[in-house]
């Protein structure tokens, strides 16, 4: 609970009386019931319950809106009311807040109107996000009413004293009975595509069922789906309708929505009038701010008398002349004084080199004789040394020759080849000595290799001997 910001009653109250008031599905709902508790007191307003057979509602109609009712209204009349649901905040208790009410019987056409009303309503097309804004000084309108009504003449009457300066394009169409919307969006198709800045759609007061023609479907998504600004002026301030829901901008009467389209020209002279003093007085303070700055110049020393700003460079230029001529006689002398030393230095550098040269050749003489003496040194020591090797490679050959002779002659006594020169021979089998009567079968190929040569024999019989060369079996 802790996390959650605390506040208090009146404010909550207030967030949910404008939660309710912005919601286009609870603004200008249509309610049926019957009046019950009515109170009508001294200020014109009244109060009272609509109720049905299981719930009941707080109302108030106030002296505004009340005075366009044209019955009698007591306890127990059924009424088809209009209005906004609200927050009462004294007593924090909901209350319907009536704007227009009508005896019951057209419930059925109410009925439709809402749910089609929600219908539009959930799909997005009374959304503020979509609403286009008026242009701030329109100068073509185009207007979308009756021909010869009221509505119309007091249009351009209205836009004749407010705006002149704006031009007029009229669009008649019908604007009551069944027949009249598909004329309407014509008119405004017409309209739209007129390049108008703005489009008045209007129509004067009248009943329910003569302005009932502004509650159609396929007006009313025409409407949204336009390019240019649309405001509506459809009846009278109680009276709503799905054109109203859908235009950009709503007025309560067809006046009034020239009045909210358009500037009063007199207001707006009054304003130009203002801002062109406003404008003429800082032109003024600013003249004659720049004029005392001028008068401040205009006095200064150097403006009086403007030979003393180049007298005094003058002299400065003179100083920096002789700077200047000082300066180039220095450098004549110093040039004078770097040859002289340059001379001297070269002469001494030369005699210093004929000296060094003289030193280093006989440094080289003595050096030379030096070397030649260690270098025969080292070529004596290297003539014995090279004596030394050959005395001690020749032994050591001499060894290794003798060594050689024997072995050569051991290994040609125990040569096979000697063996074999001597009348014996090798059996082979698959490249492998046959070494036991065993090693080979009858009718095996095997070779025979003698001194000379080889044999190719097959093997007719073997005989098994004890080791002395006597016969033991037959295999």
């Amino acid at each position: 609970m802790s996390e959650r910001r605390v506040v208090s009653v009146s404010r909550l109250l207030s967030y949910i009386r404008t939660s309710m008031e912005s919601d286009p599905v609870l603004s200008g709902v249509l309610v049926e019931g019957e009046i019950s508790n009515l109170r009508q007191p001294y200020s014109g307003h009244w109060y009272f319950s609509l109720k049905d057979s299981s719930s009941a509602m707080n109302c108030v109609m106030f002296a505004s809106s009340n005075r366009n009712v044209r019955f009698e209204v007591k306890n127990g009349t059924k009424v088809v009311v209009r209005g906004n649901v609200s927050i009462y905040p004294a007593q924090g208790s909901l209350q319907l807040v009536v704007t227009g009410m009508k005896p019951a019987g057209i419930g059925d056409l109410y009925q439709q109107l809402e749910l089609l009303k929600k219908k539009l309503a959930a799909e997005g097309l009374f959304d503020q996000a979509h609403k286009k804004q008026l242009p701030l000084y329109p100068s073509d309108i185009a207007l979308v009413t009756g021909n010869n009504t009221a509505a119309r003449e007091d249009v351009l009457i209205t836009v004749r004293k407010r705006w002149p300066v704006t031009k007029i394009t009229e669009y008649p169409c019908p604007v009551q009975g069944m027949d009249a919307p598909p004329k309407i969006i014509e008119a405004l198709k017409r309209a739209d595509m007129g390049g108008h800045q703005l489009i008045m759609l209007v129509r004067g007061g009248g009943s329910i069922e003569d302005l009932w023609c502004f509650n159609d479907e396929a007006l009313a998504r025409f409407i949204y789906a336009m390019n240019t600004p649309v405001i509506t002026g459809i009846g009278h301030e109680i009276d709503f309708t799905l054109a109203d829901f859908t235009a950009d901008v709503r007025a309560n009467t067809p006046t009034g929505a020239v009045e909210t389209a358009l500037p009063d020209i007199n207001e707006v002279l009054q304003d130009l009038a203002g801002r062109k003093a406003r404008i003429k007085n800082a032109a003024a303070r600013r003249l004659s701010y720049e004029r005392q700055r001028l008068d401040r110049y205009a006095s200064h020393p150097v403006i009086r008398n403007p030979q003393r700003l180049y007298s005094d460079w003058a002299m400065r230029l003179d100083t920096l002349r002789e700077k200047l001529m000082h300066t180039e006689s220095l450098t004549v002398r110093k040039r004078t004084l770097f040859h002289e030393t340059a001379t001297r230095f070269t002469g001494q550098i030369t005699g210093y080199t004929r000296k060094m040269d003289s030193r280093i050749s006989n440094d080289r003489l003595r050096l030379a004789m030096g070397m030649k003496q260690i270098l025969a040194g080292y070529e004596k020591e290297s003539n014995a040394l090279k004596d030394s090797l050959d005395n001690s490679i020749a032994a050591a050959y001499e060894s290794r020759t003798n060594r050689l002779s024997r072995s050569a002659a051991l290994l040609d006594a125990y040569s096979p080849l000697k063996v074999l020169a001597r009348g014996y021979s090798i059996a082979m089998k698959d490249s492998k000595t046959v070494r036991s009567v065993h090693d080979v079968d009858v009718s095996d190929m095997i070779d025979i290799r003698v001194t000379d040569g080889l044999i190719r024999a097959a093997v007719d019989r073997t005989e098994e001997t004890d080791g002395t060369g006597k016969e033991r079996n037959d295999i």
